[in-house]
């Protein structure tokens, strides 16, 4: 269950209300314009760089600019730019417990251990599982000091939002570090580290390295192919597949997200149903698939549950446990009952459910169905069914 759950995807509204309540990261840098003299070029920056990107279903997932080229003693600032929800995090040097959540550093040397998505709940049944606290928590306390980071050690944003927590309260939504050890540094997403990897590459005080205009017009050029791919990927989906069933009936197929079919880069996803709205007959089935990690959720009594659970500790931050009614599936019945709460789990690459979910629909109607893990997106979709 560990494994299934370690990249699972997450509602970013549904989750920060929660985990900002407890751990907010307080601190924003001043952005270097890129008009400096030359002689002030050489003073310590203050450099910012984007975490994700897109709005609402048309997502990015990766950092621009990948690559960041910076003199010693600069500090970045990462500011998440997109709706999904990421972390930016340097693990160089440091492995964590494969026994409790450890997984291996995609960008490490074999055996090179990093904190996972999910770990199982101490002392709870084979299903409970919780965010590993080292993932969704900032190393740097609220109202600390920026960080230096000397080439190793654990240092992580915890989880990003552009959300607040509470009204007045100061969003998740940067993470700053100071450089001052030459070489090249890699780091992730820990949310996503199958796809968003970079390195700070830190050089001399007096090399010459981009300006935050060069920076900026750098990002922007990572991100147009990746937002022409959501474009294509959105086309693709329009339209609706399916093929003959048993006794006169169809099945139909809906892309549960998508990406580009011929590009091969998962940099960028969208998270929306594919077709949205889908008109079926009764007797046919429906069979959503993902490639991502989403949820097909038909609830009968909204709200939806909510995704994460807190639950507090006298010492140290909460258990953030992920909700049972959430991750596992649930289907009363063969045939849809729109009085009944049907509910996939997470399908996609990592899930114990699989890649497809079904259902069949008997009763004439209109019925909504929501990705519980971005929904806040606008992750919805509809099945009409016409009458006989």
């Amino acid at each position: 269950m560990r494994q299934a759950m370690r990249v699972l995807a997450l509602s970013t509204v549904t989750f920060v209300s929660l985990v900002l309540l407890i751990w907010v990261a307080a601190g924003t840098t001043a952005f270097d314009n890129g008009t400096a003299s030359a002689s002030a070029a050489q003073e310590p920056r203050n450099l910012t760089a984007l975490v994700g990107g897109g709005q609402d279903t048309n997502q990015l997932l990766a950092f621009f600019p990948m690559n960041l080229r910076v003199r010693r003693g600069d500090t970045v600032t990462w500011r998440i730019e997109g709706d999904e929800i990421h972390t930016v995090a340097f693990t160089a040097g440091t492995n964590a417990d494969p026994a409790a959540g450890g997984i291996q550093f995609p960008l490490g040397v074999p055996g090179e251990i990093i904190p996972g998505f999910a770990v199982p709940v101490p002392g709870g049944g084979p299903t409970d599982v919780m965010l590993h606290p080292q993932m969704a928590f900032p190393t740097r306390a609220p109202g600390a000091p920026v960080e230096t980071y000397g080439g190793s050690g654990f240092f992580n944003s915890g989880i990003l939002s552009k959300q607040p927590a509470i009204p007045g309260a100061p969003p998740n939504d940067t993470f700053s570090l100071t450089f001052d050890t030459l070489g090249t540094h890699p780091f992730l997403c820990l949310v996503h580290g199958d796809r968003m990897l970079g390195t700070v590459q830190v050089v001399a005080g007096d090399a010459d390295v981009p300006d935050q205009a060069a920076i900026d017009a750098q990002a922007s050029a990572e991100m147009a192919p990746l937002l022409a791919l959501l474009d294509q990927a959105r086309a693709q989906g329009r339209l609706p597949r399916n093929e003959p069933g048993p006794g006169g009936t169809m099945l139909w197929f809906v892309r549960a997200g998508s990406s580009d079919l011929f590009s091969g880069d998962i940099r960028h996803h969208v998270m929306d149903f594919l077709p949205k709205d889908l008109t079926v007959r009764p007797g046919d089935t429906v069979i959503w698939g993902s490639t991502y990690f989403h949820s097909v959720t038909f609830v009968p009594s909204p709200p939806s549950p909510e995704f994460v659970i807190p639950r507090f500790q006298p010492d140290g931050p909460p258990q953030l446990v992920l909700n049972p009614q959430v991750i596992l599936p649930a289907k009363p019945a063969a045939v849809y009952d729109p009085a009944r709460y049907f509910n996939s789990g997470d399908i996609g690459p990592f899930s114990l459910g699989g890649f497809t979910w079904a259902l069949t629909f008997e009763r004439p109607g209109t019925f909504e169905y929501v990705c519980l893990f971005h929904e806040q997106m606008g992750m919805k979709g509809t099945i009409t069914v016409q009458p006989r």
